[in-house]
């Protein structure tokens, strides 16, 4: 069919999220975004945007005397405010990285973040929330959840936080199909042919999703969304429909790149699926990856992970020693928590010169 690209594909076979909120450039998309995801690096670099320099300003000016973290929370919300017409779902946005191990200071970010969403006009069932998923963050998440401020389980490697994230109520889960370090090294990056196959990930994907379809199956409730992240070319992000993802998350790069590359391949028969894992089945070609670990580097028998524990219990202490035991882990949130962190820096320096000029410190 002429003027068909990659995009086009992806977009009948999963929801189709947009990891950016340039707002320009989400209106320049050929398709409606379903969510909006943002993190840190997203924000500051928003901020810095010709765009959204009035938006900076009007914060400095109205929340400058209570600190640059007030004004990056409020002016954080008012990006991702301003995009929401241009999407399906919802806006997100990401807690402090400093906040990992605190769960009452994220459960008071979260909620200052929900007043400012409703200040703005934005509705609950508009925006979710970020949270690097720690056992403070899933002890926070269980709260946050309760009271109908949605959150989002982010920075995921590994099986016992998706389970975590079941038992704490998330809508939505993020894991990283990618290590973040990977984006800058490129001798990080999995050299494999068959991505969905043969990408060390794919088979701990696999059984996030698994453990999600015997919740649901067996409980009836509703269990976490999987909005994939961190892909390093299109073709991971195509991989992930193949996987069973009912939603991707996309870079700035890779929508350039989907949209520019014609679809050459044949019709698919498969369609979107209508609900997460209600009719989720593993292709038979993969179903051998739910027996995988290539990132421990063992062989399995059967999940890595117990499905009847708790673990938010013990104010997430079961969580935090499931991460510490597994390298990959502990080793790909701490690089994702730096990254994140050097970035909320350069924000903390653009407003605190902002705050200063208008002499307010």
């Amino acid at each position: 069919m002429a003027g068909r690209t990659l995009l086009t594909r992806l977009d009948e076979l999963c929801n189709v999220d947009v990891d950016d909120a340039d707002i320009e450039f989400i209106k320049s998309l050929p398709l409606k975004p379903y969510n909006q995801t943002s993190n840190q690096a997203i924000i500051t670099q928003a901020i810095t945007s010709t765009t959204n320099r009035p938006i900076l300003r009007d914060c400095i000016k109205n929340y400058g005397s209570q600190g640059w973290e007030t004004v990056f929370e409020r002016v954080s919300v008012r990006i991702c405010a301003n995009n929401v017409p241009l999407i399906m779902g919802r806006v997100l946005i990401q807690t402090s990285p400093k906040h990992i191990h605190d769960d009452m200071a994220i459960v008071n970010q979260c909620r200052r973040f929900a007043a400012a969403f409703e200040e703005a006009g934005v509705p609950r069932d508009r925006f979710a929330i970020k949270i690097p998923f720690t056992g403070s963050g899933a002890v926070a998440s269980r709260t946050l959840n309760a009271e109908g401020i949605r959150t989002l389980a982010t920075a995921v490697f590994c099986l016992e936080q998706a389970i975590a994230a079941s038992q704490s109520g998330c809508l939505l889960i993020s894991p990283y199909f990618n290590e973040i370090a990977a984006h800058f090294d490129p001798a990080l990056r999995p050299n494999v042919v068959d991505t969905a196959l043969e990408h060390p990930m794919s088979p701990r994907i696999i059984q996030m999703l698994e453990a999600f379809k015997t919740f649901y199956t067996e409980t009836g409730e509703e269990q976490p969304i999987m909005v994939i992240a961190s892909h390093l070319s299109p073709e991971e992000v195509l991989a992930m429909a193949e996987l069973g993802c009912q939603h991707v998350t996309v870079s700035q790069d890779n929508y350039r790149q989907l949209i520019a590359s014609p679809d050459e391949s044949p019709a698919t028969t498969r369609t979107k699926p209508t609900h997460p894992y209600a009719g989720l089945s593993t292709p038979e070609r993969l179903q051998s990856l739910a027996q995988k670990d290539p990132l421990s580097g063992t062989e399995k028998n059967g999940l890595a992970a117990s499905l009847d524990t708790d673990y938010v219990a013990q104010n997430g202490k079961i969580l935090d020693a499931a991460i510490e035991r597994d390298y990959v882990a502990t080793k790909r949130m701490n690089d994702a928590m730096k990254f994140f962190t050097e970035w909320e820096e350069k924000a903390k320096q653009i407003i605190e010169d902002g705050i200063s000029k208008l002499s307010l410190t």
